[in-house]
């Protein structure tokens, strides 16, 4: 007993299944005495290219998901770490065999222009003001998943056999936003209405 109880007092928890993780930063700049949010575009010749995305990637051997939304944020965007000041962690997704993690915090640079972000990576930078996103809802849309059974799943072995339930579809949320024609969708989108929820129900004001 004494050394399960050693072994859980120290355990960390951790998502089941999970191959891959990841972890990004929702990046505020103030400009003009308004909050704004940052967000990316990212550039072609990578994996979801031309998409609205925040700074962040592929955790690392050895990293934390802090250590890896400082790093990528430093990457793509060419900023010093020094000008990188983290507030905290948000909620995080758990996406099939993939979690990312989110933080949030702030750039200390005087203008968007002090970005000097990887063309590899990142195609151009746009922000938006927190006040504006405040008054919008963003599009919910819907897409089913099915689970797909294999042909030697032991049905014999559970109650019910084949008539337990597998396969019945589910319904997988996808946020949209149309902020003057830039589009934010999916995961970028998802995280970005959390955070102006989590604002609005502590009912936090700016620019005081």
């Amino acid at each position: 007993m004494d050394e399960v109880k050693r072994i859980f007092q120290t355990y960390e928890a951790r998502p089941l299944d999970v191959e891959k993780a990841y972890a990004v930063l929702i990046p505020l700049i103030e400009i003009d005495g308004q909050l704004h949010i940052l967000f990316e575009h990212r550039a072609s010749g990578i994996s979801q290219a031309g998409d609205a995305a925040f700074p962040g990637g592929r955790v690392e051997a050895g990293e934390n998901f802090k250590e890896t939304a400082v790093r990528e944020t430093v990457e793509e965007l060419g900023i010093s770490p020094d000008n990188i000041e983290i507030f905290g962690e948000m909620d995080y997704l758990v996406s099939g065999k993939r979690i990312i993690g989110c933080y949030v915090g702030q750039l200390h640079i005087d203008r968007i222009e002090d970005c000097h972000f990887n063309p590899d990576e990142v195609d151009h930078v746009f922000t938006v003001p927190l006040d504006y996103l405040k008054e919008m809802k963003p599009d919910v849309h819907y897409v089913a998943q099915r689970s797909e059974v294999d042909d030697t799943f032991p049905y014999d072995r559970i109650p019910g056999g084949r008539d337990y339930g597998f396969g019945k579809p589910t319904r997988q949320a996808i946020h949209f936003y149309n902020i003057k024609g830039e589009y934010l969708w999916g995961m970028t989108a998802k995280l970005t209405a959390r955070f102006v929820e989590i604002l609005k129900h502590e009912r936090i004001t700016f620019n005081q």
